[in-house]
């Protein structure tokens, strides 16, 4: 395991981080939104898409595969639904314009669902299904992502990664979130361990000829593929978000010369949708009724050696908070990319000035 190098301010690695993605092309306010996204995962512990990230969206913006000058357009739309081409902006930036609308159509109509073709990799799905909770509504949030996992019971990379979250609103509490990959892990998890020189669990993905492999660059550099979590469970959920995002959005979807529908399989879609709660009970009702929830699962009877039972996203939410006061942890492998970036833009800047103590 790489030795911890360095503790930054949060609010000033994300203000770097802006810098950053600004002199790879972007205007100042997109910048400053896909630089929160990957702080603010960072902050929550999901390091697999925090700040190992911010050199690989500067390398794509740079070349081409994230469109800094990108045109999100309004495709088709009704008195509940919204349907966007993202053409390839920052994920970040087209999921938090189109959940922005998604909530503007919610309020009007109860239950909205918007749908994004042609986007790129979105960060962590809670971004946006948090949005929908100052609104006293439920958030849903969904992607897909390239071909990265396996079938039930094969091991060629045929689906994505493909992961779910939803977030409820409770009473006096934080926010139950949801928010996991439909693999066993997370592709990026394998690519944070492959760039800090670390091992994987054995149960989180195969070898190109079918093995279980502990080396991440058996997935990262060499064709392996992800496992769907609890077997075809997961692989079954992954297969039907699959189809909420890329095929109801039209990513998949193509005419050959003759005119007949056939299958692309490089682009990633979106799919957002919020719920009104008051449509259907009383908001408050329903946020103690969650509250109830949560106490009666906390305090529960735990098996032998366990402390505390979590609900979804306390962890999360603990990590954060704990972010904010401490600061947050580099370690080698991020902190020389980000800083092999920062000499390749030229600028006159360093991991040094955001540095706590």
């Amino acid at each position: 395991m790489s030795e911890k190098i360095i503790t930054v301010d949060s609010e000033k690695i994300q203000k770097l981080a802006s810098k950053i993605f600004v002199a790879s092309g972007l205007n100042k306010s997109d910048a400053d939104t896909v630089a929160d996204n990957l702080v603010q995962a960072e902050m929550r512990g999901i390091r697999s898409h925090g700040l190992v990230q911010v050199a690989n969206y500067s390398t794509f913006m740079r070349n081409g595969k994230i469109n800094v000058n990108a045109d999100i357009k309004l495709l088709s739309e009704s008195i509940s639904t919204l349907a966007f081409d993202a053409d390839f902006a920052p994920g970040a930036v087209a999921g938090k314009h189109a959940m922005e609308r998604t909530l503007e159509k919610a309020k009007a109509t109860g239950v909205a669902v918007a749908t994004v073709k042609n986007g790129t990799h979105f960060g962590f799905a809670a971004y946006y299904a948090l949005d929908a909770i100052k609104e006293n509504m439920i958030g849903l949030a969904f992607t897909s992502s390239s071909f990265l996992v396996a079938p039930f019971g094969g091991y060629e990379r045929v689906q994505g990664t493909n992961p779910i979250c939803i977030a409820v609103p409770a009473k006096n509490k934080r926010p139950v979130v949801f928010d996991a990959a439909t693999s066993n892990a997370a592709y990026n998890k394998s690519f944070f361990a492959y760039t800090e020189g670390r091992s994987i669990p054995d149960d989180w993905g195969l070898d190109s000829s079918g093995n279980k492999t502990t080396n991440p660059a058996d997935i990262v550099k060499k064709g392996g593929a992800l496992l769907p979590f609890g077997g075809y469970k997961g692989y079954g959920l992954g297969f039907i978000i699959s189809i909420l995002t890329t095929v109801l959005s039209g990513t998949a979807i193509a005419a050959d010369a003759d005119g007949s529908i056939i299958e692309k399989t490089n682009g990633i879609g979106f799919n957002f949708a919020a719920i009104d709660i008051s449509r259907f009970v009383d908001v408050d009702a329903f946020r103690k009724t969650v509250s109830l929830s949560i106490d009666r699962i906390k305090q529960s009877k735990k098996q032998n050696g366990v402390e505390e039972i979590y609900i979804p996203g306390e962890i999360e939410w603990n990590l954060y908070e704990k972010s904010k006061k401490d600061g947050l942890v580099l370690y080698n492998g991020v902190a020389s990319e980000i800083t092999r970036t920062i000499q390749e833009l030229g600028l006159d800047d360093s991991l040094e000035n955001v540095r706590i103590g």
